[in-house]
């Protein structure tokens, strides 16, 4: 379900997708179709749902300044703060089951341009998680 915070900012999922980003350029996404703000989507072909939430709350936890909102069956909202500005953005990810891919999701909550901020965090989440996803999958 979809629904807006306290700013008037999309979050949540509708038809199974998350929000679309704004039209300003401070969102990236795994289902956006402007090809400079669209990621790759994280697999977890090799493992449940469940080890690859799991893995994905630990690389959460395991980045500075972050706070989970929200988290279901087959979604997670976090916040989280810059550095320098300490400006506030709006991380969500989706798992789909069908696909055995996490959607993810991210948008700074003001400003009109987020200088690659959105697009850099999610890489280190992406990078961390592949990491910790490997080596689970290597053991196995």
């Amino acid at each position: 379900m979809m629904d807006k915070d306290k700013k008037g900012i999309a979050l949540g999922l509708q038809d199974g997708q998350l929000a679309p980003c704004p039209k300003t350029p401070n969102c990236v996404s795994t289902e956006h179709h402007d090809l400079n703000r669209k990621m790759l989507p994280m697999s977890y072909q090799n493992m449940s749902i469940d080890e690859a939430k799991k893995i994905l709350l630990e690389v959460i936890h395991s980045m500075p300044r972050v706070e989970i909102k929200e988290q279901s069956d087959d979604y997670i909202h976090v916040v989280y703060r810059t550095l320098v500005f300490e400006f506030f953005h709006d991380a969500e990810f989706h798992f789909d089951s069908a696909d055995k891919h996490i959607h993810y999701r991210s948008a700074t909550r003001v400003g009109f341009a987020d200088f690659g901020s959105n697009k850099r965090w999610l890489q280190s989440i992406y990078a961390r998680f592949i990491q910790r996803t490997y080596h689970i999958t290597k053991e196995n």
